[in-house]
């Protein structure tokens, strides 16, 4: 007892320092408990197992992307430290994800920060969108809601722009693999964008987005590519690798056609009635100094001149109404071209021309495959699938 004796802010401080020192990360895992959503914007809660429990705090300036709720169970990644005040230690927590993610989450959060190190999100290197893309590559699923979003609202926007669909695999083992393939085979096309995505889903469906083969064939894309995967909350390696990010498929659509074709036909009429006016404006301006000089000695001999110069300025107008007029009409002509070639290529059209898909152990058949014998064979046509049974093959021969 002949020691002095510290006070109590003292030896809190010290214990502070220690356990600051000694665990300046932890990672937990267990059940909220008491959680509370402060006034002040700060989160407040409880972390508890069978046994112990550990006073936690998220600040308001701290991103959390789940609603947290007691009861739930979660990992949290934070400092250790000690407040003062009660005496007692807590976690702060920069990061929390639910039980059962978080490898998940640990191998995002390790490839972004990779990514971001090497340039792959650097703002300098974005390209800008082309404001009138006339060739639009897109890659995702064939079956899924999305394909039929891009397609229809490019088409309502702007139909006289080319769509080029690459079907690709956007869930499971293989599909990193198959959108790396599509993003090299579209870059192969001199196309102007490229939107790759799909919809919405856990952090599982689109992990194959997570993957670093993809973000590297992003990355080294010659085409600027527009990343839409998932919901407007869903954030992926390939939104912040891409040279922009869609919340939707369906704003992707909309951000590759800012301008529409009801756009371009004001555009034009604007153009036109701008350059009328300007032209009627000049002549009535000649007009007022013809009649000027009419008024002076000169009078019978400026008449004569100014009779041939009416003849002429008529003759340009006139001239330049026929020309404007072609060219609205060579411009009307094309964009009702570029809809019948747009309607020739949908995917259904060689339907009505007779023609069938045939599929066998549920894929399709390619035209140098030989169909297996005794095999099922699903004979698809435009309304309905014909199943039949491979009894022969002749191979005819064409001369």
């Amino acid at each position: 007892m002949s020691e002095k004796p510290i006070k109590i802010s003292e030896l809190t401080d010290y214990i502070k320092q220690i356990l600051e020192e000694h665990f300046f990360s932890v990672y937990v895992v267990g059940e909220i408990s008491n959680y509370k959503f402060h006034s002040s914007g700060h989160h407040y809660f409880s972390l508890k197992d069978d046994k112990s429990q550990i006073s936690c705090v998220i600040w308001r300036n701290t991103p959390i992307r789940l609603k947290l709720e007691d009861g739930m169970k979660v990992i949290v990644r934070g400092t250790l430290t000690v407040y003062p005040p009660q005496g007692k230690y807590q976690i702060e927590c920069l990061e929390v994800v639910p039980e059962g993610r978080g490898e998940l989450y640990i191998t995002f959060e390790k490839l972004k920060e990779k990514l971001e190190l090497n340039g792959y999100f650097d703002i300098s290197r974005k390209r800008k969108i082309p404001t009138l893309p006339m060739k639009i590559g897109v890659a995702t699923s064939p079956t899924g809601a999305a394909v039929q979003d891009i397609i229809s609202t490019i088409q309502r926007r702007f139909p006289l722009a080319e769509i080029y669909f690459r079907p690709t695999l956007v869930q499971g083992e293989n599909a990193s693999n198959d959108i790396v393939k599509a993003i090299e085979q579209l870059n192969q096309y001199n196309l102007d964008i490229i939107i790759i995505g799909r919809g919405g889903g856990s952090i599982e469906d689109l992990w194959c987005f997570n993957m670093e083969i993809v973000a590297n064939a992003i990355y080294n894309s010659k085409i600027p590519i527009i990343s839409a995967v998932g919901h407007e909350t869903d954030f992926t390696i390939s939104d912040f690798v891409a040279d922009l990010r869609a919340a939707t498929p369906t704003a992707a659509a909309e951000l590759v056609t800012p301008l529409t074709a009801f756009d371009l036909k004001n555009s034009l009429a604007n153009l036109k009635a701008q350059m009328t006016f300007t032209i009627s404006s000049t002549i009535t301006a000649h007009q007022k100094n013809l009649e000027n000089i009419l008024a002076s000695n000169f009078k019978r001999t400026i008449e004569q001149r100014i009779k041939i110069f009416e003849q002429k300025l008529d003759d340009s107008e006139n001239q330049f109404t026929f020309l404007m007029d072609s060219k609205i009409k060579n411009f009307a002509n094309k964009i009702e071209h570029y809809w019948l070639t747009l309607e020739n290529l949908h995917p259904e059209k060689p339907f009505d021309k007779g023609f069938v898909l045939l599929q066998q152990n549920g894929k399709y058949l390619k035209p140098n495959k030989i169909p297996k014998l005794d095999k099922e064979l699903n004979i698809i046509r435009k309304n309905d699938v014909i199943k039949t049974k491979v009894m022969t093959i002749i191979n005819k021969i064409l001369n």
